[in-house]
């Protein structure tokens, strides 16, 4: 278990306040850009960040995600690249930092030396969708013994008994999804999809932090009624896109505002296109 995560958790719940965490995707827009962009996000006031590990054949990943991480592969973004990322990120902020990808490239690093090197590096947690529970379990005492927290996801479609049974497993928090489907969707809420997040808090013991298709302040505090905080991605890496580098110092803060206290200026690039 990270304790640097553990604590940031404990600490949101001690004063009431809903967590937010940004994905971005390393090696997007570019490999130095990432190095600016996280440090940025913490000094902004995001409660912790969810480093993206660009793969080839995403299955949980919208159109968004998806060209962010082919942008990242073609600027020669590996795994290796990212671990090597974390090493100088760490040297500038002592955010918690979430890997978020998939089983394939963390397979082919190999296992043991992976949890080594994110213990070695002080990442605090990973997050693997096409890694479910039951292919978990038999890794669960090495990610254990190396503090690094694995996070699982559940859908409004997940059974109540399977959720009771991650939760048992899990350590830091539940990734719960808005919908069934990839990211960046715009979800429809719907007195089925309500009741579900309603029920969500008797059937878990850790916290819970809601995900895809997040956008707006609105989003945030709509699902945040439900969860212990919000996880927005797609709509991060969007504005990156109408960003050059030297909007990012102004620029993210204002993001960050826009989505927590609802900034009316701050989804909006502030220099001429």
């Amino acid at each position: 278990m990270s304790e640097r995560l553990q604590r940031v958790l404990n600490n949101l719940r001690q004063s009431k306040t809903k967590a937010l965490s940004v994905f971005t995707m390393a090696g997007y827009p570019t490999p130095e850009a990432t190095l600016e962009i996280v440090p940025l996000l913490a000094r902004a006031g995001v409660d912790f960040v969810e480093l993206g590990i660009p793969f080839s054949d995403p299955i949980a990943d919208g159109p968004i995600i998806q060209a962010a991480a082919h942008r990242a592969l073609q600027h020669g973004t590996t795994l290796h690249r990212v671990l090597q990322m974390i090493e100088q990120l760490r040297r500038q902020t002592d955010i918690p930092l979430l890997l978020m990808g998939y089983a394939n490239p963390v397979w082919q690093f190999g296992l043991e030396p992976f949890a080594e090197t994110c213990r070695r590096l002080q990442v605090d947690g990973i997050i693997l969708p096409d890694l479910p529970l039951e292919e978990y379990r038999p890794y669960q005492s090495l990610f254990q013994a190396t503090d690094l927290d694995v996070i699982h996801l559940i859908a409004p479609n997940t059974p109540e008994h399977r959720i009771r049974t991650i939760d048992r497993h899990s350590t830091a928090f539940i990734y719960c999804t808005t919908h069934t489907g990839v990211t960046g969707r715009n979800p429809r809420s719907s007195a089925r999809m309500t009741a579900f997040f309603s029920q969500l808090s008797n059937w878990v013991t850790h916290p819970v932090m809601i995900g895809f298709g997040v956008k707006s302040h609105r989003d945030f505090v709509y699902y945040s009624q439900f969860a212990d905080g919000v996880i927005v991605g797609s709509a991060f890496l969007q504005f990156l896109q109408s960003l050059k580098p030297d909007d990012y110092p102004s620029a993210i803060p204002r993001f960050v505002r826009a989505i927590r206290h609802a900034d009316p200026e701050g989804m909006e690039p502030k220099t001429p296109r």
